[in-house]
């Protein structure tokens, strides 16, 4: 008969069993062992300063998932993500105490029941408060100032529908209920007066001005129509605006600057003027963007670029353009880091915050020193997917 004998273990596969045994006896213990329960917390968030910035990105690659980016402006740092819907519309309480979110939801993400809402977050620890339901009207597209703004006292909320009629809901934000649908037919957006609590105005598709009046409830007390102050068929306007005051500045597609000063009994418009020369305009030097111009003191600052025609009036900025609205002319040309949207700090000194097009990074320019329109004071890695709007605190 013959043994088989077991082969013999070197002292190396001995040692490896010894160790595996150890650990499986330490895994044993650790499971019968008791861990401490996790403690969640929540940790404040630093003071909002002038600088933090909210960023409204309609992740359009999945539009019913959209965000707004909340920034920390001095550290160029992301502080916070906010959900918004459905191409949801933003805006800030003029306190700057609160977020407001105009979006819509559905019971299956992308299919059946509609339900529009207001959502409202507190801004100094970004907790949601409440929702208000709205009807299932407002304006689906891309965010501009123009398509939802609180008045100049926070009550009221105006919000553009487009149905695709378009009309204006006014929703008090104290009573948290909708007191009026005001149709605007032909006209786009809801302008608050900065001085009249209980008005606002529209820019109309034949080149002028419809203005509305509230009553104290919030129910519609009638409209004024003004003189047209821009041809829509030669030279249309741009949707931005930019308030100083009560002074709003509007451009148009071709560079010509109209003034308007919602103040009195009805709105005033200032001669109009065209900051692109005739050897610019050879190179088809035009406006474009998103955001695509802001005004800081007495200075407007707009993105340009060459060679446009029919249709380029969204494309980001090859160069940014300071003009002086005094003297009305161009004092520099600098280099336009692709911006599609821009807005101002709301401090003693404002800065301007730039948002590019080509990567969707964030710049701090300070459009008083005229080397950091060159170079920026600081700069942000790319933020949000496709971001398109921008406010600050």
């Amino acid at each position: 008969m013959t043994l088989v004998r077991p082969l013999a273990r070197s002292p190396v596969a001995a040692r490896a069993g010894q160790v595996a045994a150890a650990a499986l006896l330490a895994c044993t213990g650790l499971a019968q062992a008791e861990l401490p329960v996790e403690q969640l917390r929540t940790e404040p968030l630093a003071p909002a300063t002038a600088e933090r910035i909210y960023l409204t990105d309609p992740v359009m690659p999945h539009l019913v998932d959209g965000r707004v980016l909340v920034i920390d402006g001095q550290k160029m740092k992301k502080l916070a993500v906010i959900g918004s819907g459905f191409s949801g519309l933003t805006a800030l309480s003029p306190d700057r105490q609160w977020l407001y979110v105009a979006t819509t939801y559905h019971s299956r993400l992308q299919r059946g029941e509609r339900t529009d809402v207001v959502e409202v977050y507190r801004t100094d620890d970004l907790s949601f408060s409440h929702e208000i339901v709205i009807p299932p009207k407002h304006v689906q597209g891309l965010m501009i100032r123009a398509l939802m703004q609180p008045s100049a006292d926070g009550r009221f909320l105006l919000i553009q529908n487009a149905t695709p009629a378009t009309s204006v809901t006014v929703l008090d934000t104290q009573t948290r209920q909708v007191t009026a649908e005001i149709a605007n037919p032909g006209c786009w957006g809801a302008i608050p007066w900065p001085t009249a609590s209980l008005r606002f105005s529209s820019i109309c598709g034949d080149g002028t001005v419809q203005t509305f009046d509230l009553d104290a409830a919030g129910a519609s007390a009638g409209s004024s129509r003004s003189v047209r102050f821009f041809d829509p068929d030669k030279d249309p306007v741009f949707m931005h605006y930019s308030l100083s005051g009560s002074t709003m500045t509007m451009l148009s597609f071709h560079g010509t600057v109209h003034r308007i000063t919602l103040d009195g009994n009805a709105p005033s418009f200032a001669p109009t003027w065209n900051f692109v020369s005739d050897a610019d305009r050879k190179q088809g030097w035009r406006p474009g963007g998103f955001q695509l111009f802001e005004v800081v003191g007495e200075r407007l600052v707009v993105g340009m670029h060459a060679k446009g025609f029919e249709g380029t009036h969204k494309n980001p900025a090859e160069q940014l353009w300071t003009v002086d609205l005094a003297a009305k002319q161009r004092v520099a040309r600098t280099p336009g880091f692709g911006t599609l949207s821009m807005t101002r700090t709301r401090e003693a000194a404002p800065k301007l915050v730039l948002l590019s097009g080509l990567d969707n990074t964030l710049r701090v320019l300070d459009p008083a020193r005229p080397a950091s329109m060159r170079k920026p004071l600081k700069a942000s890695e790319p933020m949000g997917e496709t971001p398109v709007y921008l406010e600050t605190h």
